[in-house]
């Protein structure tokens, strides 16, 4: 019977075992004032969003006077009399000086290319010449071949 009473005895240690670290374990968390603890989190949390949201705002009105500087910098250029306006756009643009080997259907496609890309408004050609690219460092030669290349 000896040997049962020492197996009755270790259980129930085993089992008394377990309040004790159950107990521990308490104090271990328990050591933290979880509403202090969530206080500070949701106030972090707060005050990242209200800077997020000021910084929007500071960059929105930016924005905004930027685009008013602008707007009004255009304004103020001194506007010249109609009929001056209407010489200076009756007079044809003189023809651009063009390297020899490039074709009147090249200037044309490169003319159309400089209006679509000024949206429509008039521009002047003052010469299409044929670049030299044979020195061209080979970095900046696939630089070129890499932004250059169709979709």
């Amino acid at each position: 019977m000896i040997s049962g009473e020492c197996k009755l005895q270790s259980i129930i240690s085993f089992i008394h075992a377990f309040p004790i670290a159950a107990q521990t374990y308490k104090e271990y968390l328990g050591g933290v004032d979880w509403m202090l603890t969530s206080e500070v989190v949701i106030a972090g949390i707060v005050i990242v969003m209200l800077v997020l949201i000021l910084l929007i705002l500071i960059f929105k009105g930016f924005g905004k006077a930027v685009s008013r500087g602008n707007k009004s910098g255009e304004n103020d250029a001194p506007q010249a009399p109609a009929s001056v306006s209407q010489a200076v756009q009756a007079a044809p643009a003189p023809a651009p000086s063009v390297q020899n080997g490039i074709s009147g259907e090249i200037v044309a496609a490169i003319a159309a290319a400089v209006y679509a890309a000024e949206g429509g408004k008039q521009v002047v050609i003052r010469s299409i010449r044929v670049k030299n690219v044979s020195g061209r460092n080979p970095w900046a030669a696939a630089a070129i071949a890499d932004n250059t290349k169709p979709f």
